[in-house]
């Protein structure tokens, strides 16, 4: 009975040996403690403790069994584990895990299919669409390029209002972790190129291989610096008005391609009690369309923000007329508060107003298309298709002063100065050649092909846009909206007037988008901190913070405007 107690009680310390005792001494301590202990207990009576006495050399031979059994003596057991894994042959490198951040930082994957045999050339490519249709059609691409070139790609997916932030700081503090290509807005390209974060003779090269002339002129000019593309342009879309057209011939309105139709259809349609608003866009500070939606607004006032000898022009009158509209539009006939995309769009699909500013990703949705994002607006319950079809489109506003604009933006394909230019090169060709169409047909509404076609083609892929099915189904852009609207929103993307980089001053826009700096200035005013005037004066102070050593008379006060007559 005192040898079966002895057994369990060592055989219990042995089990936790390891994490309550650092030392082979310790251990064999307890034990022979424990000896002593039922040695003299009442298990083994006193007569029986001494040498000659059977009961203790019986009680010796199982504690060196138990001591064995235990393995005491030999290696604890974590250092037997790893002695043994010592003695094993080496196993082959893992692959790295990438791990998938669930903010919405970034979201890296690790194609499935990797070239085997020796190490290969590798890529980091930045894709700035986090969708699972393009983060599949992405996979897709680059499964085919590697299988093809044998060159290792890994991709991560990074949300657009996250990436200036994330490529700069990786830039200012190892520019080794840079990726070597980044998929990035019009905004960043030619600022990043200053920073010389992208390499404009690697973009070069790329443009020359694919032919120079399969692309849009226009594009090219708005990225090239020095005369050099900086980045390689991909695809883009206009800004777009949507309007109810059966609310505005209801109410015997003009189509709203200008201010002062803007301005009475807002009014005609506003009704707080009902809860429709005349208008809606954007005025979250935290958005760049925020800025976007004002500077499509300024321009068709042929407001400018800066000019090419680098003098900010912001406080212009042509700026002071664009920025009452603005005020007076927004402040009176939008919704109360702050507005999205997000919640301009579905203030349109649920009927709940008369006008919006939106990329043309909401036109699917007007027809129904998108099962996450269906129209809910009354006539819609007996027509999904309602609002596809009461809805016109316009691309270009005029001003107060009979000028008019419209509001382009695009992606471009930047490759970096920490790249291999002819691996980086070789997935740029592949990827606006043979992948182009597929990435294309992913919410193809909103991607106008920059690269027209190719050498054999010029107009190849820009005469298939607007036929590809819209999300998966069987009815095209132009099957929907017709041909002369899918002209209208294919053509004249590039051409757009774009407040700094068509007058050389991308740099500045790159800070400007960066730090949402008309964003900021826009909310602020509309939240009552300031009127027009010094909003303007403002937004005049923080440009200028951004230029270095800036050239011109620095104006003191906002510029006084004439009051009103009574």
């Amino acid at each position: 009975m005192w040898l079966y107690a002895l057994w369990r009680e060592c055989m219990k310390h042995c089990q936790t040996s390891e994490t309550n005792f650092s030392s082979k001494q310790l251990i064999l301590q307890f034990i022979l403690k424990r000896f002593l202990l039922f040695r003299s207990s009442v298990f083994c009576q006193p007569r029986f403790t001494s040498l000659q006495s059977p009961c203790f050399w019986l009680a010796l031979v199982v504690l060196m069994l138990i001591v064995a059994s235990c393995q005491v003596l030999p290696e604890p057991p974590r250092l037997a584990t790893a002695t043994a894994q010592a003695a094993l042959p080496p196993s082959p490198t893992p692959e790295p895990v990438i791990l998938s951040l669930e903010a919405e930082t970034a979201v890296p994957i690790t194609p499935e299919s990797r070239p085997n045999g020796d190490p290969n050339p590798s890529l980091t490519v930045w894709v700035n669409e986090k969708s699972e249709a393009h983060q599949e059609t992405v996979q897709e691409i680059i499964d085919s390029f590697m299988a093809e070139y044998d060159i290792n790609v890994e991709v991560m997916y990074v949300a657009t209002n996250l990436l200036p932030e994330l490529v700069e700081t990786t830039a200012a503090t190892n520019q080794e972790l840079l990726p070597d290509i980044v998929i990035h807005p019009l905004e960043y390209t030619i600022g990043w190129a200053e920073q010389g974060i992208l390499n404009p003779d690697a973009a070069e090269t790329a443009v020359n291989h694919l032919g120079q002339n399969t692309f849009n002129q226009a594009a090219l000019d708005l990225v090239s610096m020095n005369g050099k593309p900086a980045a390689v342009p991909s695809d883009g879309y206009q800004q777009i008005l949507l309007y109810r057209t059966d609310w505005f011939a209801k109410r015997n309105l003009d189509a709203p391609d200008n201010y002062a139709d803007m301005l009475a259809a807002a009014e005609a349609i506003h009704n707080r009690e009902e809860l429709r608003s005349g208008f809606v866009i954007p005025t979250e500070s935290n958005l760049r369309s925020t800025q976007q939606a004002f500077e499509h607004i300024a321009a068709a006032n042929s407001c400018q923000l800066i000019n090419e000898a680098g003098e900010v022009l912001i406080t212009e009158p042509a700026c002071q007329e664009a920025i009452n509209f603005y005020y007076d539009i927004v402040h009176q006939f939008s919704p109360i508060g702050v507005q999205t995309d997000t919640s301009a769009r579905n203030a349109y699909l649920e009927g709940r107003t008369g006008m919006i500013m939106s990329p043309p990703t909401i036109l699917p949705q007007l027809a129904g298309l998108d099962e996450n994002n269906l129209p809910s607006c009354p006539e819609c319950n007996s027509n999904l298709k309602h609002l596809a079809e009461n809805s016109g489109i316009i691309t270009m506003i005029s001003g107060a002063a009979g000028s008019s604009a419209n509001f382009g933006t695009f992606t471009n394909l930047g490759i970096t100065t920490k790249a291999e230019t002819e691996t980086a090169v070789a997935l740029v060709e592949y990827w606006l050649n043979d992948g182009y169409e597929k990435w294309l047909a992913v919410e193809s509404e909103r991607k106008v092909p920059l690269r027209e076609g190719s050498r054999e083609n010029p107009t190849r892929f820009l005469d298939n846009w607007g036929q590809e099915p819209l999300l998966g189904g069987e009815q095209s852009l132009s099957d929907l909206f017709g041909e002369q609207i899918t002209i209208q929103l294919r053509d004249g993307v590039a051409e757009s007037n774009r407040w700094g980089i068509s007058q050389n001053q991308g740099g500045l826009v790159t800070t400007l988008y960066r730090e949402l700096a008309f964003s900021v200035i826009l909310q602020e005013m509309l939240s009552g901190y300031f009127d027009t005037n010094q909003t303007l004066f403002e937004a005049y102070q923080r440009v200028i913070e951004f230029i270095p050593n800036y050239a011109f008379e620095v104006k003191t006060e906002p510029t006084s405007t004439p009051e009103p007559e009574s």
